[in-house]
């Protein structure tokens, strides 16, 4: 199977490798300018702890009109990936997910609005021993 190639820009890192062991806002923000932006979230999973079987990272992108992300109100949760043990897969999936990329398709417009700043926030849940390891960059289809 052929690998796609994407153009990586280090200023468009929405999460630098590390581990995360408890739910979380990323601490990177990206400006993306007033107007629309389209691409792919390359997440990169270089650890997965699933030994108990029931735990569970949602990596969600998150949208705001403030670069603070400052006004609850004001966040927009868009594209997530959500990665478990099979044990709590919320559909009829039978299978334990595993590192390796994972491409997620973004936007910046959610319901005609477009947003100006983009960051990263894992949810965790579970027995967590070590959680989970990955980096996070936007790749623009532009």
């Amino acid at each position: 199977m052929a690998r796609r190639d994407f153009l990586r820009d280090d200023n468009l890192s929405l999460k630098a490798a590390g581990l995360v062991a408890a739910t979380a806002a990323g601490s990177l923000v990206l400006d993306l300018g007033a107007g629309l932006v389209e691409g792919n979230a390359l997440i990169d999973v270089t650890a997965l702890e699933i030994a108990s079987n029931d735990e569970k990272y949602d990596i969600v992108i998150q949208l705001s009109p403030d670069a603070a992300f400052g006004t609850a109100g004001n966040i927009q949760d868009t594209s997530s990936l959500s990665l478990s043990a099979k044990e709590v897969k919320v559909t009829d999936s039978d299978k334990d997910d595993t590192t390796g990329r994972y491409i997620l398709p973004v936007s910046n417009e959610v319901a005609g609005t477009v947003y100006r700043y983009m960051r990263i926030y894992t949810v965790v849940a579970g027995a967590i021993a070590t959680g989970i390891n990955y980096s996070a960059t936007l790749c623009p289809l532009k």
